[in-house]
Order: structure tokens, then C-alpha cells, then sequence
């Protein structure tokens, strides 16, 4: 026989527990903006909209939630004090790549192409102009006259799977000068392998111009792909977007 105390008072039955398994439930960031100037970070900045997420990765990286001002969904920022996680990847589907230049408004790309060839419905296929040179496509791009690289990465958190999907976003030419050997990485593992997510301190003095002998540092996202999934059933991820 069925227990049947909520039959008079349904309002009393808990609600389902929530399952973020499948959800993007927010993202790693690796800089913020101050003011109207970017700022790269030592730690993980993390932001999502749900507080019970929030505070998980708050007891999981340090730090505390905070309100922040966006426009987003992802109303609360936690400034971590992890520089490394470790995550779980489905495989090579789990990133995508292209470049992009956007305009004042951000929201649709003036220029979407792989590098050789564009992107866009209308012009797909056709030779996007870019130069041929990594010096020079990094120089223009500098200007603001250039595409710069849009990577895009999905994955779960090693040490908590269930909490959801995350997104990493990044226009690092590092790390897109090494993306193929991340890709490699993951193809001969052929299934979710756990990496970790970094922030890598990058320091150097200029050697020419004006500048010369000015100590310049900042930190740089990596990829680093370290073995197979042991949980591999626990790891189905959609691909990147």
C-alpha cells in the first residue's frame, strides 16, 4: 500500500532534488575587466547563476560568492584561489576553435573564419584574407582589424562531477598555438580523459624599442591533458558550441 499523505496536502511534498549533471551550470574565467581595462588573474575566477553551485565551489577553491555587474545569468563570482583544476573531458568534441572579430557590440562576429577559410553562412568556404604569418595575424589582430582565437572548452570537475558542465572560453594565442597538441592528447586517449585547467605565470623582459628592458609578466591559460578517465560512465558530455 501507497503512502498517501501529500494526497490532502500536495503543497507539503518536496520538490524533486536538483540534478545539474547535464546542465552548463557556469564558467572559468581567467581575467575580469576593471574599469574599461582587462585584467588577467592568477586564480580561477568562477561565475554562475545558481548559489548552491556557488557555494560548492567555493568550499571546493576558496574564496567566497559575490554579486558582480553583468548582464548574464551568471550573477555570482567567486575569485578562487586555485590556479589549477583538474576536469574531465569527453574528447576532442569537447573543444572547438575558430576566430573571430567582433564589433563595438559583441554580439555577431564581423569576421568568422578557421584561419584559411570562412566561417559564416555566406561566405563558408571562401578564402577568409588573413595573413599568412603567425606574427602578422597576431599584429593585426592587435589593431583591432583582426581576428583573434575563440576557443571554446566543455567539461565536468574531477573532483565533483555531478555539480555540471562548465565552460571555458579563451582568445589566448598560447593556447591556441598548443591546442593541436591538446587534440593529440586526446585522441590517443580516445574517450573522457581528465586534464588539468591552468594559469600558467608568464614572465619576460623586452629586448627592442622604446620598451626595451621592461619586465613584463602575466599569466596564460593551459590545457593539459593527464590520462584517461577511470569513471568513463559517469562522463557523458555534450560537444562544444
Amino acid at each position: 500500500m501507497a503512502l498517501r499523505i501529500f494526497d490532502t496536502d500536495p503543497d507539503a511534498k518536496p520538490r524533486p532534488r536538483q540534478s545539474y549533471a547535464d546542465d552548463v551550470v557556469g564558467r572559468f574565467r581567467s581575467g575580469r575587466m576593471v574599469g574599461r581595462r582587462p585584467e588577467s588573474l592568477s586564480e580561477w575566477r568562477v561565475t554562475t547563476g545558481d548559489p548552491l553551485v556557488a557555494s560548492r565551489i567555493a568550499a571546493l577553491f576558496g574564496g567566497k560568492p559575490e554579486e558582480w555587474d553583468t548582464d548574464s545569468e551568471e550573477s555570482t563570482e567567486i575569485l578562487t584561489t586555485a590556479s589549477t583544476v583538474r576536469v574531465v573531458i569527453a574528447g576532442t568534441s569537447a573543444i572547438s576553435s575558430d576566430m573571430r572579430l567582433y564589433g563595438a557590440t559583441g554580439s555577431e562576429p564581423l569576421h568568422w573564419c578557421d584561419g584559411v577559410e570562412f566561417q559564416d553562412d555566406e561566405q563558408k568556404g571562401q578564402p577568409c584574407g588573413c595573413p599568412e604569418l603567425l606574427a602578422d595575424r597576431k599584429a593585426l589582430a592587435k589593431t583591432g582589424k583582426g581576428p583573434k582565437p575563440n576557443i571554446s572548452l566543455i567539461f565536468k570537475l574531477e573532483v565533483d562531477p555531478g555539480l555540471g558542465l562548465w565552460r571555458f572560453r579563451s582568445g589566448s594565442w598560447s593556447l591556441a598555438s598548443h591546442l593541436h597538441e591538446t587534440l593529440e592528447a586526446l585522441d590517443a586517449i580516445d574517450g573522457p580523459a581528465v586534464a588539468e585547467l591552468k594559469l600558467e605565470y608568464v614572465e619576460f623582459e623586452i629586448k627592442r624599442g622604446p620598451k626595451k628592458g621592461t619586465v613584463v609578466s602575466y599569466t596564460e591559460p593551459v590545457i593539459k591533458v593527464i590520462g584517461a578517465c577511470a569513471a568513463a560512465g559517469d562522463v557523458e558530455l555534450p560537444a562544444a558550441a
